[in-house]
């Protein structure tokens, strides 16, 4: 497979570590974003439909018990259905691309990875690493949730950060100075993003039919354009007649994808400071800013942006979601509140991390 970085155009064969190639004019405290084009797959990431409609999935070298996807649509109401991607083995739909990812440290025949996360992210990685007899190494901030960061806990080694900001640079600092641990930065990693994208196929195999909306919450955006690469790659093969157009859902004041688009800032902009939220769309959305906003141009994404009060109505008015899903997960389906929808749209909301209050995920 070949992919080109989108700032100096060089093209290069993958897999390779995507942190040997650096545009340092455009990073954040040593963060970069996301520059990556994929040019050409290679047959382990190629996903094919057969002539009876059946889906088609890459194999990869080495699976686990830890099985991601096949998880279900539910029909919610008129023309609304409910992708539930909680029921994934770690509760997240990260899981989806965990093996691709764990089976790239391989390839490059590195013990180690490692980790930046706001926890649904390091708690995949943690699992599946341990599957495959790879140490992860994980940068948290000290103000996530008590009940991911026991989950953390499980992790070879943790360090705790004092806040979101300061965890990714850490991050970066260790990443760069130790060349020997695998860099698993989720927000930018091709394999990873490959991985995720089954998603979007099976929504169009279960449906048999096609959206017309798909709902997701934003956080790095990373799902929001592995979810697009696919809608696109069905309709260049002649699989689905249209693109669904993706709701990016933001926080209120949070919003720097919505708020740049506005502005037409067409760029790879700097992350802003996160607002005091209970969920993680406003942390690390500007990573994937440049992508989102080009699919935004094509009419192929649009914004919902809401707030705490609209998410905390809605659970209030709906507690079995909250019983079930994250406070980010609900997110979108206050989104779908505040989408002016007409009666003919076929809607489809991800719901995409389950409530963990419930204790450990495995023994």
């Amino acid at each position: 497979m070949k992919i080109v970085c989108s700032i100096c155009k060089k093209e290069m064969d993958y897999p390779f570590e995507q942190i040997c190639h650096r545009h340092p004019e455009l990073e954040l405290d040593l963060v970069p974003p996301n520059f990556w084009d994929i040019k050409d797959y290679l047959p382990e990431f190629e996903i094919k439909f057969s002539n009876d409609g059946k889906i088609i999935f890459p194999k990869v070298r080495k699976e686990t018990k830890f099985k991601a996807g096949n998880t279900p649509l539910i029909k919610y109401d008129d023309n609304i259905f409910l992708k539930d991607e909680s029921v994934n083995p770690t509760g997240s739909f990260k899981d989806r691309g965990m093996e691709n990812l764990m089976n790239e440290v391989i390839t490059h025949k590195k013990k180690s990875i490692s980790i930046v996360s706001c926890g649904s992210g390091a708690i995949s990685a943690i699992f599946y690493a341990r599957e495959y007899g790879i140490k992860s190494i994980v940068f948290v901030h000290k103000g996530i949730s008590k009940s991911s960061l026991a989950q953390i806990e499980n992790a070879d080694k943790v360090f705790y950060s004092k806040d979101f900001v300061t965890s990714y640079k850490d991050f970066m600092k260790y990443s760069l100075k130790h060349k020997d641990v695998f860099w698993g930065f989720l927000n930018t990693n091709i394999s990873y993003m490959l991985g995720l994208r089954s998603m979007s196929y099976e929504i169009i195999r279960d449906m048999k039919s096609v959206p017309d909306v798909v709902i997701i919450p934003c956080g790095s955006g990373m799902d929001i354009v592995a979810q697009n690469l696919a809608f696109r790659e069905m309709f260049n093969a002649g699989v689905i007649s249209k693109i669904p157009k993706i709701g990016v859902v933001e926080i209120i004041g949070g919003n720097p994808i919505k708020q740049g688009f506005e502005k037409k800032i067409d760029g790879w902009l700097n992350i802003i400071d996160p607002i005091d939220s209970k969920t993680i769309l406003s942390n690390d959305t500007c990573f994937n800013y440049k992508k989102i906003y080009d699919m935004a141009s094509r009419d192929e994404a649009f914004f919902i942006s809401v707030s705490d009060k609209q998410i905390d109505k809605f659970i209030l008015e709906h507690p079995e979601f909250k019983a079930k899903y994250d406070y980010t997960s609900i997110s979108a389906m206050a989104a779908l509140d505040e989408y002016k929808k007409t009666s003919k749209e076929k809607i489809v909301v991800v719901l995409t991390c389950k409530n963990r209050n419930g204790g450990k995920i495995y023994e």
